[in-house]
């Protein structure tokens, strides 16, 4: 054989390895693995049956606990509309009091809470998220602490859309437990609400109590030295102007005099928080300060109070009211950015110093830094007013001389005036507020009510279960098509260069029982599509090699064992012996013939007895049930095969087997195991290779081709698939399927009928 001729081959045999299916080879692979398919999916679905069955039903218990907005100081403020964003907004603030939900002081109350409780409940059978199992029939209460971390684990606490509330949600598997830990971690937060709440009212209360008093004094100081320069001067009354002046100044008085008690409020407080934090970390309280205390952060606060105190002193001049809607949008959009940013740096600084923080602290830690944040806010709320009031405090002293010293005593008084009206509104509703003891938390629902188990979703898992049931079933038909390297259909073969003569379909179909027996198909059932595949596979034999002298010798031979040749030699020679030729059928496997098994005969004597001249050739021929078909066995198993095919013996009794027979098919052993084919090859005047379906590795059947090929090319008549499921396949094959084992069924329903 040439080297282009092997090049050749190569290239086929790397082009059909690259070669890529069609979506009809898919549907293939699948036909062919159905039943594992079936099996894997089978299986996959009493799994998920077996899980959704055994797997324990789920409850969820929820509460609602409504929060109120933050306000913007101790005293809120009126005139000038500040809004102070030392919290972050609303939504920030609701976070964190998520975070004050979730302390470690909250959870150990609420631990100690529900333990209480439960000192009530004789029967514990049935709990789950309380108890612990000690035996099998036996379960004991948990500890506070295994508790508390419980709780830090299982509960959850979000947020809920479109209202200022949050919820507290368990899983569980006792709605009536679950329920009960949820209703007493809600209800513990509204009472530390309320008790805070009036705590801190108390202290207002007291500060706005003391400062009311002085501004009282002050007012009545104010009053009286106004009345005594009246009646020393005899001056009663400003003009339109200078009210007007002090009536602006006295107004920016009220807001710095509001925001500097504000300021000495927030700093108080800070106090008590800076001493209760020494108790257990002296450096906690400077170093939190110390890094709220950043520059950028001043910065922003005092651009949004400038940005608020022009917009109102703005809004305060202007008459139209479309000047005064620009003025306030224009204002409001700029406002949003730089609380946008101001929120932003604020969070990544509470996250910052939270995280570094221990769990608990960071209650004590919350408040330091909301408090440092709001002072912060109010010393540069107070900067911009003073810087606001100095272009005032110009005018004032412009005033004529005579109008001076009534107007400082006026705006003395009106300032004492607003200021102690606006404490004495803020002490009453103190008052109202302690003696209410409103907190900012509310129970809003209690979640008595079951929405029935949340899990498991047996729609959802089942779901799973059959596309997990379908994947690893077509997983498995894949990888299994993918690792198994077995010639599959007719292409696969002519795709490596090599000639395909015909494929033999398998015989399963065809007998009730596979045995032996039944391999001789062409006798057992002429006219199933078995048999006309042989009868087809003859006439190609017959015009596969044009020569002066037609084809008397065929050789049969396979790769390696059990891939039927013996079965397609015994066959291709009942097909011969149709035709009305002289046929015999000689079995040259002398290690393990099996051409006695096929005909139901004993073994001896046969090829290898006559080669010895034990016997005859009366002694060794055999007929058969068919006409003009007779066959030979292999006779006693010799201890040297090789050496008695390649005999001069054996050369001499095909001679004259020639001259008796019109068409001789030999039987022999796999190529690649034994040299017995390959002696015979050289004497036959051809050779076909058996291959079987799904069996013969791909890379062993082109082995033994370009093997044959490579010592005679001209001796090579092509190759047989055998066994070849043509059902699963498609296209050609099922037509043939249709058109030549349609017929028969078609036949035995008539007769059946």
């Amino acid at each position: 054989m040439k080297n282009s001729d092997f090049n050749e081959i190569e290239l086929l045999e790397s082009e059909f390895e690259g070669e890529k299916h069609n979506i009809m080879d898919y549907f293939s692979i699948i036909r062919n693995n159905l039943l594992p398919i079936v099996l894997i999916f089978a299986v996959s679905m009493i799994v998920t049956y077996i899980y959704i069955k055994n797997y324990p039903v789920n409850y969820r218990a929820t509460t609602i606990v409504r929060i109120d907005k933050p306000r913007s100081g101790i005293l809120e403020q009126q005139s000038l509309s500040f809004n102070l964003n030392f919290a972050g907004g609303t939504e920030r603030f609701l976070m964190n009091q998520i975070e004050i939900m979730k302390s470690y002081y909250i959870r150990d109350i609420v631990a100690k809470t529900i333990l209480d409780t439960m000192k009530n409940v004789k029967n514990i059978r049935g709990f789950t998220f309380l108890t612990r199992k000690v035996s099998e029939n036996e379960s004991v209460l948990l500890s506070q602490e295994d508790l508390r971390r419980k709780l830090f684990n299982q509960i959850k606490i979000d947020l809920k859309k479109n209202v200022d509330a949050v919820t507290v949600s368990l899983e569980g598997f006792s709605f009536f437990e679950i329920q009960m830990v949820v209703n007493i971690y809600s209800n513990v937060f509204v009472e530390y609400s309320k008790e805070i709440n009036k705590e801190d009212l108390t202290n207002v209360k007291k500060f706005l109590e003391d400062e009311k008093d002085k501004k009282y004094k002050e007012l009545t100081v104010s009053e009286s030295a106004l009345e005594d320069f009246q009646k020393k001067s005899g001056f009663v009354a400003l003009d339109e102007q200078s009210k007007a002046l002090i009536e602006s100044i006295t107004n920016y008085d009220q807001q710095k005099n509001l925001a500097t008690i504000d300021l000495r409020a927030g700093e108080n407080e800070l106090y008590n928080l800076k001493k209760e934090s020494e108790k257990s970390d002296p450096k906690l309280y400077d170093y939190i300060s110390g890094q709220i205390a950043q520059p950028y952060m001043i910065e922003l606060q005092r651009q949004i109070a400038e940005l608020e105190v022009k917009r109102d002193i703005d809004l305060s001049t202007a008459t139209d009211t479309r000047l005064k809607e620009k003025i306030t949008t224009e204002a409001k959009s700029k406002l949003e950015k730089l609380n946008k940013t101001l929120d932003e740096k604020t969070e990544i600084l509470r996250v910052g110093l939270l995280a570094e923080t221990p769990e608990g602290k960071r209650v004590l830690s919350q408040k330091i830094i909301d408090g440092t944040l709001r002072i912060n806010a109010l010393q540069s709320k107070i900067k911009t007013i003073n810087g606001i009031m100095k272009k005032y405090e110009g005018d004032f002293n412009k005033l004529p001389e005579t109008n001076i010293e009534f107007a400082k005593l006026e705006r003395n008084r009106k300032s004492n005036e607003k200021l102690y009206l606006a404490l004495e509104e803020k002490y009453q509703e103190a008052t109202i507020n302690e003696r209410s003891r409103l907190g900012y938390a509310e129970l809003l629902d209690p979640g008595y009510d079951s929405v029935g188990p949340v899990s498991p979703n047996k729609n959802l898992i089942l779901l799973t279960g059959v596309i997990i049931g379908i994947s690893l079933g077509l997983g498995f038909a894949f990888a299994r098509n993918y690792l198994d390297k077995s010639i599959k259909s007719p292409e696969q073969i002519e795709a490596s260069g090599a000639s395909v003569l015909s494929w033999i379909p398998s015989f399963k179909e065809l007998v009730e029982v596979h045995s032996p027996d039944t391999d001789f198909i062409v006798e057992l059932k002429p006219s199933s599509s078995a048999s006309e595949a042989f009868k087809a596979l003859r006439t190609r034999i017959q015009y596969s090699k044009i020569e002066s002298e037609p084809l008397k010798t065929i050789l049969v031979t396979s790769s390696i064992p059990s891939e039927g040749k013996t079965i397609v030699s015994a066959n291709i020679a009942g097909s011969f012996s149709q035709t009305g030729k002289r046929t015999l059928l000689l079995d040259c496997d002398l290690r393990k013939p099996r051409i006695h098994n096929v005909m139901q005969c004993d073994r001896y004597p046969g090829l290898s007895d006559k080669l010895f001249e034990n016997v005859s050739f009366e002694d060794v021929i055999r007929k058969t049930k068919l006409e003009n078909l007779s066959f030979i066995t292999s006779g006693t198993i010799p201890p040297n095969p090789s050496e008695l095919l390649g005999s001069l013996q054996m050369k001499n009794l095909l001679e004259e087997l020639k001259g008796m027979f019109d068409i001789i098919v030999i039987d022999s052993p796999p190529l690649i195991s034994v040299t017995d084919s390959e002696i015979l090859f050289n004497i036959c005047d051809g050779t076909i290779l058996v291959s079987r379906a799904n069996v013969t590795p791909f890379d062993a059947f082109l082995k033994t081709y370009r093997r044959l090929y490579k010592i005679n090319q001209h001796n090579m008549l092509g190759c047989v698939l055998n066994d070849f499921t043509f059902k699963g396949s498609y296209g050609y094959y099922y037509n043939y399927y249709y058109y030549y084992s349609k017929p028969d069924n078609l036949k035995g329903r008539k007769a059946a009928k």
